[in-house]
């Protein structure tokens, strides 16, 4: 069970605990924390008793309750996804794969397995090579890297000159820009993946060119059988998607009344279990199949159901790459934009009501400097900020003083934002700030005043009033 390091002590430990596992290989972390047996160097290889519907891995994935359910994955559902990427990305002792996934997401393991079993070799980048578009193109030319899996809002930002000794391209997890996938299946192969967790990373595959879909995810992988079902559970060519096979894994760790929920016995339809993926799915006429949305991301606008994809999929025919629409607890539709420049708000809004209903319309339009996503590359819900830190407030008063107005500035250049927005109480981090923003803010104060600011006292109180009262009691 990969635990991402990233994570605080306390939900690393739980996580840990709810495994029930005997053992530990770590650095240190856990060490000092748990009477677990932690593993060293001196052990001897154990003797291999595992049967192929062993569990050979449990990974973590959010549940809609918040609470992260371990799936249980088998050698025999590993095996399977195996087999087939060897034969369908043509690996073998000449590949050359990029690891750019985390060990705690599961696209790491189609990076890992399929590339060692073949005979290819893994390449793995640093951290750092892993945070920059630059350093991650030289550490792919130094290694002569051949296939990479690269998350969608990768692609719509990465230049894929710099990339253009990958002749095999994975991506999945959301839908891309069509810009992006019209530029990184030139002169290459660009395959967009579909798969839950609970059916071991992927279960249908799509090669990609200019004039696909987005969100095409193609015809299932050997050994998987997909089923597209009404309400009713009965065959249809628009519905829930169902999977069946030799990727539906043993089900949840512990948690025997989720993998009742999720996973089910339909007689009549299959023989083996089937996984509800809880995805929204349209069957083409040439047998592909098309993804419509969550089904838990219809919401309720005013009395009409709305799909949150669709204005995102509106947003990206109007040429902005990084968006997400979410309801707020009050109902009203939020989109949120990563802009460089100014966004006018009214602007977006009045584009969007050229082509949707009124109720499909975002109330509050909020830019971002750049989106938060999880490890796994999807948008991370819990840290865009509010929509109403991002309404306009009354000008900056020049009663505030001349580090206020000088401060709001810097915030301006920083978050792209108008400096009327700012008031003493205005929050870097809910604004839109991230990590990379505040280490530029505190560089330029420092540059510009001399101020040393500690980034973790900044984290937490990010706020105007607090750099203001650091600059005024700046040593003369």
């Amino acid at each position: 069970m990969p635990i991402d390091p990233t994570l605080n002590e306390q939900t690393r430990l739980q996580l840990s605990a709810r495994c029930r596992c005997d053992l530990v290989v770590t650095p240190d972390w856990m060490e000092n924390n748990t009477d677990l047996t932690v593993a060293d160097e001196t052990g001897r290889p154990a003797p291999n008793t595992s049967i192929v519907t062993d569990i050979v891995y449990t990974l973590f994935t959010s549940g809609s309750t918040g609470r992260p359910k371990g799936v249980n994955v088998t050698h025999l559902n590993v095996l399977n996804l195996v087999d087939w990427a060897i034969n369908a990305f043509e690996l073998g002792p000449g590949a050359r794969v990029l690891q750019y996934s985390t060990i705690n997401f599961d696209a790491s393991v189609l990076d890992v397995f399929p590339t060692l079993l073949s005979g290819g070799a893994l390449c793995i980048p640093t951290e750092d090579a892993r945070m920059s578009e630059m350093a991650l193109a030289a550490f792919c030319r130094r290694h002569a890297v051949t296939q990479a899996f690269l998350p969608p809002p990768l692609l719509a930002v990465f230049d894929a000159g710099r990339f253009s000794g990958i002749k095999t391209v994975l991506t999945g997890g959301e839908s891309c820009h069509p810009q992006a996938i019209e530029t990184w299946s030139n002169g290459r192969r660009l395959y967009n993946l579909y798969g839950p967790t609970e059916a071991t990373v992927l279960v249908s595959c799509k090669a990609m060119s200019a004039t696909t879909s987005a969100q095409n995810i193609g015809q299932p992988i050997s050994g998987v059988r997909l089923h597209v079902l009404d309400e009713h559970q009965q065959p249809s060519d628009q519905g829930e998607l169902y999977v069946a096979g030799l990727a539906v894994s043993a089900g949840y760790l512990n948690d025997s009344v989720a993998t009742c929920e999720k996973f089910v016995n339909i007689a009549q339809l299959d023989a083996s279990p089937l996984y509800r993926t809880g995805d929204r799915v349209q069957v083409t006429p040439s047998g592909d199949i098309c993804f419509v949305g969550r089904l838990d991301r219809q919401v309720k606008i005013r009395g009409f159901r709305v799909e949150l994809e669709e204005i995102e999929a509106m947003l990206f025919r109007l040429g902005h790459k990084e968006v997400a629409v979410m309801a707020d607890p009050q109902g009203s539709l939020v989109a949120y934009i990563v802009a460089a420049q100014y966004l006018d708000q009214q602007m977006v809004r009045d584009q969007l009501g050229q082509y949707l209903p009124d109720y499909k319309v975002p109330q509050y339009v909020v830019q971002l400097p750049e989106m938060p996503y999880k490890a796994n590359g999807k948008v991370d819900p819990s840290l865009l900020p509010s929509h109403l830190n991002s309404e306009s407030q009354p000008a900056a008063s020049t009663n505030y003083g001349e580090t206020f107005d000088t401060l709001a500035q810097l915030w301006a250049a920083e978050l792209k934002l108008p400096v009327t927005t700012f008031r003493q109480e205005s929050n870097f981090r809910e604004l839109g700030g991230s990590s990379i923003n505040i280490m530029h803010l505190l560089s330029n104060l420092e540059t510009s005043f001399g101020v040393v600011i500690d980034f973790i006292d900044f984290l937490e109180q990010p706020t105007l009033r607090f750099l203001m009262h650091a600059l005024d009691n700046r040593n003369p």
